[in-house]
């Protein structure tokens, strides 16, 4: 029931409609993948909740969420994207996909999402994002 609530709250306070390929999102959103390859999926789900408690720094940043479970990526609503990039298989970690396309972070669970913030506020679009925001 507490992760059926997450998802709702999560997907009320993304501002980003999902759409079918993940390149879609380049020049508009860093994507955050996370990857779990087990089959109870327990480790992306803790990530998961994670985020749902940080979204107002997600959405600050331009971050959607997505998993990739079993060679699918899917929207945190269960929908399918494709994808052309070159992912890890057989996983347990989360991506950071920056606005360019590029894998910026791979890492092993457990999420640490102060550690993604910090890589994202140190890229040069983001730090042109917060100049340009103070003006």
């Amino acid at each position: 029931m507490k992760i059926l609530a997450a998802i709702i709250t999560l997907l009320m306070s993304i501002n980003t409609v999902y759409t079918q390929n993940l390149s879609d999102y380049q020049w508009n959103n860093r994507v955050l993948i996370l990857s779990d390859a087990t089959e109870e999926e327990t480790l992306s789900n803790i990530a998961f909740k994670k985020v749902t408690h940080q979204m107002e720094a997600c959405d600050e940043r331009d971050v959607i969420v997505l998993f990739l479970r079993n060679n699918e990526l899917t929207t945190p609503d269960g929908q399918k994207m494709s994808y052309k990039i070159s992912l890890p298989t057989e996983f347990n970690g989360y991506l950071l996909i920056g606005k360019d396309g590029g894998i910026k972070m791979k890492e092993d669970y457990p999420l640490d999402l102060e550690k993604v913030f910090d890589r994202i506020d140190g890229m040069p679009m983001r730090r042109a994002e917060i100049r340009n925001k103070d003006y």
